[in-house]
This record gives C-alpha cells, sequence and structure tokens, in this order.
C-alpha cells in the first residue's frame, strides 16, 4: 500500500476513535446525571418520609404554613424545625452545585417544592444560617425563593 491510504486509513482510525470516545462519554454523562437526579429524589423522599412518620415534624410544617414564628415555638420544637429545614437547606444546596457542575440542569430547581422555604419561621432560620453556605449559593437560593 501507497503511503497516502496508510496515511488516509490512520486518520479514518482516529477520527472513530475519537468519535467513539465521545459517544462513550456522553453515555456516561447521562448515566451521572441519571444516578443524581435519583439521589436527589432519595433525598426528598427520605424528607417526606420524616413528615409522614413523625408526627412532630409533621405538626411543625403545619405549623409553618399557619404563619408561626420562632418565638411561637418551645426551644425543642424550634430546634426540631431548625434541623429538618437545615436537611432541607443543605438538599437544595447538593442540587445547586450539581448544577454549577453540568450534572443537572435548570429544570432540577422547580421540583424542590420552595412553598415551605417561603413562609416566615423558615425564613427566620435562613437569616440566621445562611452564613453557614457559599455567598454564590446564598444569593442563588434567595432569588428562587423570592422568584414567585
Amino acid at each position: 500500500m501507497s503511503r497516502k491510504y496508510m496515511e488516509i486509513i490512520g486518520f479514518v482510525s482516529v477520527v472513530a476513535s475519537l468519535i467513539f470516545v465521545g459517544v462513550e462519554i456522553n453515555q456516561n454523562t447521562n448515566a451521572l446525571r441519571g444516578e443524581t437526579q435519583q439521589n436527589v429524589s432519595m433525598q426528598v423522599n427520605d424528607m417526606y418520609k420524616m413528615v409522614a412518620e413523625n408526627e412532630r415534624i409533621a405538626r411543625l410544617i403545619s405549623l409553618c404554613f399557619e404563619g408561626i414564628s420562632k418565638e411561637d415555638l418551645s426551644e425543642s420544637d424550634y430546634i426540631s424545625l431548625w434541623n429538618f429545614q437545615m436537611m432541607g437547606f443543605r438538599r437544595i444546596e447538593n442540587i445547586y452545585l450539581q448544577y454549577k457542575n453540568g450534572i443537572l440542569k435548570e429544570d432540577a430547581f422547580q421540583r424542590i417544592g420552595m412553598g415551605i422555604y417561603q413562609t416566615k419561621i423558615v425564613r427566620q432560620i435562613w437569616k440566621e444560617r445562611k452564613g453557614d453556605f457559599e455567598p454564590e449559593f446564598v444569593n442563588f437560593f434567595e432569588d428562587l425563593r423570592d422568584k414567585d
């Protein structure tokens, strides 16, 4: 075979290899995205399960929507609600980090259930604890929460 044919075969081989690698990367990215979405769904399910199985948490969540503030709760009830909401804030932060890294798409934020985060007491909790989060996330979350 002539040198020209060998160069063409080599070029075609390189292009085919690059296409194969591109397809593999795309498949791996889709698999990672699906796994991440599943993990986010499991986090949501765990929180729903806590509310369904724990009468105290269910009552506290109900009170949130009635407009209570920190002063309306006992210290132990406030600590329970505070911890539950911190789980929620960290869940949203996790979604945000996965979005920022290109693993999740923006539509992941449509399934958060922002209503609880817009209540008076959860806003109080956020105001107290937002210093625990990166400023970029704080701005993102507040824009997301206040968008409605």
